[in-house]
């Protein structure tokens, strides 16, 4: 299945695509990564760290069709991410989804991270998988509450799962079946 690029416009009225990422979009990307990892309060790192799945659907997207990685761009400028990335490591959790995302500091709560969201559920839809996870730091109410706007679910907390700067912060795990 192919994905067009789709035009949206912001709640203050900018307008911004959204497209599947293309092979030379990787470094972009991978700053777009690094500036939120250095931020320390939304990432789980402190800067991108290359797997498998990231390497692969950065540098030969088109040979991942089972993985998604989409790009919102304003004047040119890839400004965040949203991937979904199937559980390939046991059968028994091909049906699930993982969804991420990021937005760089300018483009937050202008309803880009909803349109990213909102795509990422209709290709996760198209790929037949029945439920897509997410989990987030206690301390991001902003993508607690993106994940509430578009259906997800909280479904468990792990106390004190993490330590930022000395102080315990929680995992909060959401889902959404679709």
């Amino acid at each position: 299945m192919t994905l067009l690029p789709r035009e949206y416009t912001t709640k203050d009225c900018h307008s911004f695509l959204v497209r599947p990422s293309m092979t030379g979009d990787a470094s972009r990307i991978i700053a777009a990564i690094n500036a939120v990892c250095a931020e320390r309060i939304y990432l789980l790192t402190e800067c991108y760290v290359p797997t498998l799945p990231w390497e692969k659907v950065l540098h030969t997207p088109l040979e991942c069709p089972d993985h998604l990685l989409l790009v919102p761009q304003m004047e040119g400028q890839v400004i965040g991410w949203c991937r979904v990335f199937p559980n390939l490591f046991s059968s028994k959790v091909q049906h699930v989804g993982e969804v991420g995302i990021g937005l760089l500091r300018p483009f937050r709560e202008v309803g880009i991270g909803a349109a990213l969201t909102e795509y990422a559920i209709e290709w996760t839809r198209l790929q037949r998988l029945e439920k897509l996870t997410v989990s987030t730091f206690s301390t991001n109410q902003r993508a607690i509450n993106l994940f509430k706007k578009v259906g997800f679910a909280t479904t468990g907390i792990r106390y004190r799962q993490y330590r930022i700067d000395g102080e315990y912060v929680d995992e909060v795990l959401m889902e959404r079946f679709l």
